[in-house]
């Protein structure tokens, strides 16, 4: 994210941190071995790993709502995606837990509409 803010691109573009809930250790596993893109550190599985098969799907949604908490904190981050895949009706138990409403002001994030124009480059005349 340094990189992308030296280089003034958090200026020009919203950035949105794609994070989700790990319903287990099993499928985090999965996902960082077959979904490209998808990073696991080793210390996010020993966690989900270290709790029983039944808690670990509030293991994952526990470390989401951690995980937005740290990231909404970079700069240079408008927002997060929770990608909620199949666990859609945790959404708002992290938007919640995770302090996202009322959606807070961050003076390092400008407000579309008033703060810059961010043109279309397809379908405007």
């Amino acid at each position: 994210m340094q990189r992308v803010c030296d280089m003034g691109l958090d200026k020009q573009i919203f950035i949105l941190a794609g994070v989700g809930p790990l319903r287990s250790a099993g499928a985090a596993e999965f996902m960082r071995t077959k979904v490209p893109g998808v990073h696991i550190p080793d210390e996010i599985m020993e966690r989900l790993k270290a709790v029983p098969k039944n808690k670990q799907r509030a293991e994952g949604k526990k470390i989401c709502v951690e995980i937005i908490q740290q990231v909404r904190e970079l700069p240079g981050i408008a927002g997060v995606h929770i990608m909620a895949y199949r666990q859609e009706e945790l959404v708002a138990e992290i938007v919640e837990e995770a302090g996202l409403l009322p959606r807070p002001w961050r003076a390092d994030v400008p407000h579309a509409a008033r703060e810059r124009h961010i043109p279309r480059t397809h379908g405007t005349h």
